[in-house]
């Protein structure tokens, strides 16, 4: 009797222990992908399974050399613009879109284009975009990749070139919610600013003098350089001035950027936006 009683315990543990060892592997094939939520089951009053809502998950992101992918968008940058001058120095940066919100943006500019001269200054025009979707949003992303008085001076001037005021008339032409585009390769007057895709902010090395000089008061060293546009202004090279501060986190900021919000051609024709 007592073996019989044995036999029948160990033959519930391995049933348990089998039970418990598939449990275990159903859970591991069923890992979400990193960076989206997974689905979990609970049981209804009724006692059959549902599928229980999926907790918001946040987009993947990764860097893999030059380009960061987040999410479906992703972000290149090119150049030999370095800490040491280099004579006709180019760069680009190309991008598939604007970033999506805050945390996206703040991504793109750690992980990747803040850790350039030319990767920084190419961010302006997807912050003013930003701003000109939602002004809360693009004012913390203008801040973010600014430093000095550049946010100040930013603020002070972009809303009246992107917004039409309580005196401005309905049609005019110097409010241009297109600003931002002006910049990106193949935005033009006469195709109403609409550039070719993905989108790319082409640069230029600026004078020597002004490369890597020290600032006293900015405690940092400044970059000037130019972004080329098309025919938005009768000067196509638009200068940009950035700073690498001496302490703290190794990321540029924009020190100076005035040629970028100022009046515009007026496109000839229906602006569609950006993605």
């Amino acid at each position: 009797m007592k073996t019989f009683k044995s036999k029948l315990f160990l033959l519930s543990l391995m049933v348990a222990g089998g039970t418990l060892l598939s449990s275990c592997a159903q859970k591991e094939g069923q890992r979400p992908v990193q960076g989206f939520a997974g689905t979990a089951t609970e049981e209804s009053a009724d006692g059959n399974a549902q599928e229980a809502p999926a907790e918001e998950s946040k987009p993947q992101w990764q860097v893999d050399g030059n380009t960061l992918t987040y999410g479906q968008h992703s972000y290149t940058m090119e150049g030999n613009m370095d800490k040491e001058y280099v004579a006709n120095a180019k760069a680009k940066v190309t991008f598939t879109n604007v970033p999506s919100d805050y945390e996206e943006f703040l991504t793109v500019y750690e992980q990747l284009l803040g850790k350039t001269s030319y990767g920084v200054s190419a961010m302006l025009p997807m912050a003013f975009e930003l701003w000109g979707r939602d002004h809360e949003l693009g004012k913390q992303c203008i801040a973010l990749i600014t430093g000095g008085t550049c946010y100040n001076e930013i603020m002070r001037q972009l809303p009246a070139h992107m917004e039409l005021s309580s005196q401005s008339p309905a049609d005019d032409p110097y409010v241009q919610r297109c600003l931002p585009a002006a910049v990106l390769e193949g935005a033009t007057k006469e195709n109403g600013y609409n550039p070719t895709e993905p989108y790319t902010v082409n640069m230029v090395i600026g004078r020597k003098a002004q490369w890597g000089e020290e600032s006293e008061v900015l405690q940092a060293n400044v970059y000037q350089l130019s972004i080329l546009s098309g025919n938005a202004w009768h000067t196509p090279q638009r200068g940009v001035t950035v700073m690498l501060p001496w302490r703290g986190e190794q990321l540029y900021r924009v020190n100076a950027c005035s040629s970028l919000y100022v009046n515009i051609f007026a496109p000839r024709q229906d602006w569609n936006g950006l993605k």
